[in-house]
């Protein structure tokens, strides 16, 4: 582990065991929280299963095509609500009260401040679980070798690419102030994610593809998995991630230099 990363590593440790002790101090509210995690894991596995009882494919693909998809978006969400979905509120909070003051003068990374204050360990938990579905679903489609090699790269670029995109979006708090619109349009986004690209008019598809890359983050890497992307998908991501960076921290120096305290 080198230097320069191991002290946010350090702190999002202790981040994640701060919060875990205090979820398990409540634990009627730890059980819920746990359910929920598990309600939302099997409407989206019987929402896909029950659509295909009456069709056998949509486009080129099938049942297992289908689960093995959503799975894998699955398992990248449960990491995504675990450490950094739970601070797209509190940042527009701290916007509103003033404390991201506080955050702008601590040593570490601002962005890495802000974006993993708070955790939900608790969805953490179930990301084993549904990543046994993402295994046993590659089996079923007979995955190659090469393609089981290249899974763990490719599912941590679908968490980097969801991430850093939600970020940028949510760069926009420092102009608006308010957290309703701009997290209402990030969630809505997010919606578009639960199902492939080739379901979408090509207009939409081109958009959330080239330009936001929502829907490419996800499908590029699972059809890469199955056998099934085109040479260029993958590269292609690597390069949105990159610029979707520079982008991200462009917004935030910009946001940060007409940002007025609300306490001062």
């Amino acid at each position: 582990m080198s230097e320069g990363t191991s002290p946010y590593l350090r702190v999002l440790h202790q981040q994640m065991l701060n919060s875990l002790a205090k979820l398990m101090s409540f634990r009627l509210n730890f059980l819920l929280s746990m359910l929920f995690d598990v309600a939302a894991f099997v409407t989206f596995y019987y929402t896909t299963d029950f659509l295909f009882l009456y069709i056998s494919h949509i486009g080129t693909w099938n049942r297992e095509n289908f689960l093995f998809y959503i799975f894998w978006l699955q398992s990248v969400n449960a990491i995504h609500a675990g450490i950094v979905a739970p601070n797209f509120w509190n940042f527009a909070a701290e916007i509103r009260d003033g404390n991201l003051d506080f955050r702008l003068l601590r040593p570490l990374g601002s962005l890495f401040d802000v974006f993993t204050a708070m955790t939900r360990p608790v969805t953490l938990l179930t990301t084993p679980f549904i990543l046994g579905f993402v295994i046993y679903y590659g089996i079923q489609l007979h995955v190659s070798v090469m393609g089981w090699v290249m899974m763990p790269f490719l599912w941590v670029l679908s968490l980097i690419c969801i991430v850093l995109v939600e970020v940028m979006i949510s760069m926009g708090l420092l102009w608006t102030k308010g957290g309703d619109g701009i997290n209402f349009v990030r969630i809505h986004c997010q919606q578009f994610q639960r199902w492939p690209d080739f379901v979408y008019p090509d207009r939409m598809r081109w958009v959330f593809t080239r330009i936001i890359p929502f829907l490419a983050a996800v499908t590029f890497p699972v059809r890469a998995v199955i056998g099934e992307g085109a040479w260029w998908e993958i590269p292609f991501l690597c390069i949105a991630m990159i610029g979707v960076w520079f982008m991200t921290r462009w917004l935030w120096t910009l946001g940060l230099r007409r940002y007025e305290s609300a306490s001062s």
